[in-house]
């Protein structure tokens, strides 16, 4: 869950890259991938106690906040990530 700033640094320069290289295509799916396999170690966190937040919550918050994540990855894999986020983080919510 640590290599989120990772995986967007990557999506950035890939984007920035003034000309596709072979591979590119590979690293992005990857970086998808990457994304689905946090998404899936979020889900079987135990979550804090109503009113509190442990480290993994905090961290998956701050996944939604980054503004590079929000330049580089996906619209709509960044909704799917909030609505999977608070399933999660909040069940009585969903």
């Amino acid at each position: 869950m640590t290599r989120f700033p990772l995986i967007v640094q990557i999506l950035k320069e890939l984007r920035e890259t003034q000309i596709p290289l072979p591979g590119d295509n590979d690293i992005r799916h990857g970086c998808e991938r990457a994304l689905t396999s946090m998404l899936s170690e979020l889900a079987r966190i135990e979550t804090a106690p109503a009113g509190n937040f442990s480290k993994d919550e905090e961290t998956a918050q701050s996944w939604l906040h980054c503004p590079d994540a929000r330049q580089f990855i996906d619209a709509d894999v960044l909704q799917r990530m909030q609505i999977f986020i608070d399933f999660i983080l909040d069940p009585k919510a969903a």
